[in-house]
């Protein structure tokens, strides 16, 4: 088994855990309304105690389920009309978007600040089709 990655508590990275736990929380329920494999595998490889988060956020958790409906929705419409389209997914944080609309003809690009690329180099690999860029949205 690969070892997990441990995440410093108290850090923007320990932030980022938050909607992909809700994401991982939501798949394993009898009735997901949402179903991210992927989420599952990288919470299964952190080393962090998950149990607060399941207390304190059960109505955050519906939350980042819609809003990851939404965005799946709205992304597979413009895919649709545009198969081949380039996506910038700005501040992407632990998000895996690209793993639930892929098509295998899109361009996604992964945008966020280097610490946050760096730990996503942990779950993530760049590949022809989904590239990661380690910048501040504010940096030309």
């Amino acid at each position: 088994m690969a070892q997990k990655i441990k995440i410093k508590t108290g850090s923007i990275e320990e932030t980022l855990l938050l909607p992909l736990w809700g994401r991982a929380y939501e798949t394993q329920k009898n009735d997901p309304r949402l179903i991210d494999e992927r989420a599952v595998e990288i919470i299964q490889r952190i080393d962090y105690d998950f149990s607060d988060i399941e207390k304190t956020q059960a109505m955050s958790q519906h939350g980042w389920v819609a809003r990851s409906l939404h965005t799946d929705r709205v992304a597979r419409e413009f895919i649709k009309k545009h198969p081949e389209a380039t996506i910038v997914n700005i501040g992407c944080g632990m998000d895996t978007t690209f793993s639930r609309i892929e098509n295998e003809t899109i361009m996604f690009y992964e945008l966020d600040l280097p610490d946050v690329i760096e730990l996503r180099k942990n779950f993530y690999e760049d590949g022809d089709r989904h590239k990661s860029i380690a910048s501040s949205f504010l940096d030309t």
